[in-house]
C-alpha cells in the first residue's frame, strides 16, 4: 500500500481579520488558476483542502457575502468590511459542497514564489461572460484611448480616457494589495467616469487611513482606490487593470511594488 501524501495546516484570514479559518492539505506547492471571468478579475489562487478539514476559527461562513451567478454551481464567498475573498463553495453534489480557498489570503504562504499550476476551464461553464454596457462620456480627447471597465456583476462601472495605451503598471504585494490580486495604474482622477459610485462600492481603510480601497457590495470585486490626505497621488485614483474588460495583462510591463516591507508591517489582527 503506497504511503499517504503528508498534510500541511494551513492558517488565513481576510484583511481585517473578522473572518479566519484552518485547513489542512498536501503542501502547496503550484498556484492553481481558473480562466473564467470572475476568477480573473479577483486573481484567484485556489486550493481545495482535504476532506472535512476546512474549519472556520473566528467568525461564521453565514456572514460572508455570498455571490453566485450564470448556472450558481459555486458561491463566491467575500468578507463585507474588507472585501477579502477567501473562499468559494461548491453548490452541487457531484462536488460534495466542498470549500475552496483563495490561497491569497493564507498566512506566511508567499505564493509569488510558486509556479503556474493547473488553470481550470471555468470558462467551459455555461454562457461567456458579457460585460455590461460602457459608461458613456463626451468626446474621446484626440490622441487618447478609451477603456472600459467593471466589477463583475456591473454595478460598479467606468470609463477612462488615458492619454496612450496602458503598456505598463504596478504589482503591489501589500497586505491588502496581493489579496485582492490588483494590477495598479494610477491616472488622473479626471480621466475616470463612474457608474455605480458612491452607492455601489463599499471602502476600506487601515493604518493611515489615507487609502480608501473601494469594492463592489454585490459581488466583491476591488476596483479602484482613492487617497486623502496623500500628496504624493493628490488628483490621483488608482485602477485595478483586472476590472478592465477584455485587457490583456500579459501584454504589460509590470513593476513590482513592495509594499510588504512598508512599516507598520502587516499583523494578522486579533
Amino acid at each position: 500500500m503506497a504511503d499517504s501524501v503528508p498534510l500541511v495546516e494551513y492558517h488565513g484570514n481576510c484583511h481585517c481579520g473578522a473572518f479566519k479559518f484552518t485547513f489542512t492539505a498536501p503542501e502547496i506547492t503550484q498556484a492553481k488558476t481558473c480562466d473564467c471571468a470572475i476568477c480573473f478579475k479577483n486573481g484567484y489562487i485556489s486550493e481545495q483542502p482535504s476532506g472535512d478539514s476546512f474549519t472556520v476559527v473566528k467568525g461564521d461562513e453565514n456572514a460572508l457575502i455570498s455571490y453566485e451567478f450564470g448556472k450558481r454551481m459555486l458561491a463566491h464567498k467575500f468578507c463585507p468590511t474588507c472585501g477579502t475573498f477567501v473562499m468559494g463553495r461548491w453548490k452541487i453534489d457531484s462536488m460534495g459542497k466542498a470549500a475552496v480557498i483563495n490561497i491569497r489570503a493564507v498566512q506566511n504562504l508567499d505564493s509569488t514564489k510558486l509556479p503556474p499550476g493547473d488553470v481550470f476551464k471555468g470558462s467551459d461553464f455555461g454562457d461567456a461572460y458579457q460585460p455590461p454596457a460602457a459608461v458613456p462620456t463626451g468626446p474621446v480627447p484626440e490622441g487618447s484611448t478609451a477603456y472600459h471597465g467593471s466589477c463583475h456583476c456591473g454595478a460598479v462601472a467606468y470609463t477612462l480616457h488615458n492619454p496612450e495605451a496602458i503598456t505598463s503598471a504596478t504589482d503591489c504585494n501589500c497586505s491588502i494589495c496581493w489579496r485582492n490580486a490588483a494590477v495598479w495604474i494610477y491616472p488622473q482622477t479626471t480621466q475616470l467616469t463612474f457608474r455605480g459610485v458612491p452607492d455601489a462600492v463599499t471602502e476600506y481603510m487601515f493604518s493611515s487611513h489615507k487609502a480608501h480601497h473601494c469594492f463592489c457590495k454585490t459581488c466583491g470585486v476591488s476596483v479602484y482606490t482613492y487617497f486623502t490626505d496623500f500628496e504624493r497621488m493628490e488628483g490621483k485614483t488608482a485602477l485595478n487593470l483586472r476590472t478592465v474588460n477584455g485587457f490583456d495583462l500579459g501584454s504589460l510591463t509590470v513593476k513590482k511594488g513592495n509594499g510588504r516591507e512598508l512599516k507598520p508591517l502587516y499583523e494578522v489582527p486579533a
